[in-house]
């Protein structure tokens, strides 16, 4: 039997998810709608703007025990400064949790 709408729409609602990132630990990650997407990436047009692609979907995903965001833009800065080793894992997998395969992602830039 095929699913009807609202099963259909319960399954792509957005949802949050705990997840262990290597080196990070537990993080809680909001999978984003396809409008927020699509308005990270309109807003991602510049060399310097798609270099920061990953640090705004962290932005955009982390969340707290609430679902309230744990980081803001200002924190670009410090997101930026971060060790690669560790902010990579958590950029890796803020993209898995939103349908980015991060090596297709890489081989594009």
């Amino acid at each position: 039997m095929a699913l009807d709408k609202s099963a259909l729409l319960a399954i792509f609602a957005p949802k949050i998810i705990d997840q262990d990132v290597p080196g990070v630990g537990a993080v809680r990650l909001r999978e984003l709608s396809a409008p927020e997407v699509s308005d990270l990436r309109e807003a991602c047009k510049t060399e310097a703007q798609k270099a920061d692609f990953g640090f705004l979907l962290v932005v955009a995903s982390v969340v707290d025990d609430t679902g309230a965001p744990t980081f803001a833009t200002a924190d670009l800065p410090a997101l930026r400064a971060s060790a690669q080793s560790r902010i990579g894992e958590l950029v890796s997998a803020v993209m898995a949790v939103n349908g980015f395969s991060v090596k297709e992602d890489a081989a594009k830039n």
